[in-house]
């Protein structure tokens, strides 16, 4: 095992009518809060006006931003923290999935800083500080209301950048599963599939293969196999909905470790803003194709994942109880609905030379590479198993 420094400071709350607590814990930040929101689902269904009113309830002054899109984007964060030094805002408290807390985080760090905010995220300068988040999730996919990662589109490079920053981990997380349950299916099983890509990433990294690690990355990926299903046939079903927002959180907090491969979301990233794919649904089929393309250079690799996961007999080679893995990897998606290629989400004419210039400009460097680096070359033939 690897030398590691560990810190969970996010304080949670988990459980039914946790986001009743949201005035209680924003008070202690400041008078003025920004409550970030996205779908009109929190409008319609009342939750917004009930976390507003309790916020006014504990004499905080809130300033609404909504109308934040999947895939975080530039412009909108540059709205919203123009309107933060407006209000002289104290607390971003992000109502929504992981396009909503991302926003927020960008932000708290945009808060303060004089340039423009994509800066931050090119890596072109460093966070000096930010604004306190409070996150209240409704959806399991991202982890965002425990992590300090957050991803930005940039509006006109249709380009996304990832920055990890301690100062916008979320002080605290009201977890209410039952906020989820009005989430449509698909966009359940997308977000289900998103989770199940943390553990997945975490899983394959050659220098940190252990078995309490292997084990607790599994545990993840089964709980996704067990409950995606029962959530489908019963939206409402408290327990399912729970396992989900727990292993999301657990997924991608550090709890599992702190390194992974990423190739699969790095890859992912070029396949949203250029086709306007789900993050969820181009991962899923993205993992899929890996192991195909890892077959046959890691038979026993891809064999144990489909043993430990997918619980595969045992067959007389390695590689047919891979393939075996690999074809329950794939009914399992199309179990939830989701398309196994690009064809089958009607992307038949896809240039696989185009996006992997897109992922790897210029043909140079590598996706990934704590299992195996994908370069070009492999870039292009993984793109091809995903065409399907």
């Amino acid at each position: 095992m690897k030398d590691f420094t560990f810190s969970f400071p996010t304080q949670v709350v988990f459980g039914r009518d946790a986001e009743n607590r949201a005035g209680e814990f924003s008070r202690r930040y400041g008078p003025n809060v920004m409550i970030l929101y996205g779908s009109q689902r929190v409008c319609r269904n009342g939750l917004l006006d009930r976390i507003v009113a309790d916020l006014e309830r504990h004499g905080l002054t809130v300033t609404p931003f909504g109308g934040i899109q999947e895939n975080a984007l530039l412009s909108k964060a540059e709205e919203g923290r123009r309107l933060a030094r407006e209000r002289k805002i104290s607390l971003l408290l992000a109502l929504g999935g992981g396009s909503v807390i991302d926003t927020a985080k960008a932000v708290s760090v945009g808060r303060r800083y004089s340039g423009p905010l994509w800066d931050l995220y090119s890596g072109k300068s460093k966070v000096r500080s930010a604004l306190p988040i409070g996150a209240i999730p409704t959806t399991a996919a991202t982890a965002s209301e425990v992590n300090c990662i957050s991803v930005l589109c940039h509006n006109q490079q249709h380009k996304k950048a990832a920055l990890e920053e301690p100062l916008t981990r979320p002080r605290f997380a009201l977890m209410d599963p039952t906020l989820t349950f009005s989430l449509p299916p698909r966009q359940t099983a997308c977000c289900a599939v998103d989770l199940f890509s943390h553990a997945f990433e975490r899983y394959f990294h050659k220098t940190q293969q252990g078995a309490l690690r292997n084990q607790m990355c599994a545990a993840v990926m089964r709980t996704v196999i067990q409950e995606l299903p029962r959530t489908l046939d019963h939206p409402d079903c408290y327990d399912a909905r729970s396992q989900l927002m727990w292993a999301a959180a657990v997924a991608h907090s550090d709890m599992l470790g702190f390194e992974g491969d990423f190739a699969c979301h790095a890859l992912s990233h070029v396949l949203t803003t250029e086709l306007g794919l789900p993050h969820g649904m181009a991962l899923g089929i993205l993992m899929a194709a890996w192991c195909k393309f890892m077959l046959t250079d890691e038979p026993e690799a891809i064999a144990d994942f489909s043993a430990l996961v997918w619980q595969i007999p045992p067959s007389p080679s390695q590689i047919q109880t891979a393939q075996n893995g690999i074809s329950a990897f794939q009914d399992f998606l199309c179990s939830a609905g989701l398309p196994v290629t690009l064809r089958e989400a009607g992307l038949g004419e896809v240039s696989v030379e185009r996006l992997a210039q897109r992922a790897l400009p210029g043909g140079s460097g590598a996706l990934g590479g704590n299992f195996r680096p994908m370069r070009y070359e492999d870039v292009l033939s993984w793109l091809q198993l995903a065409c399907g």
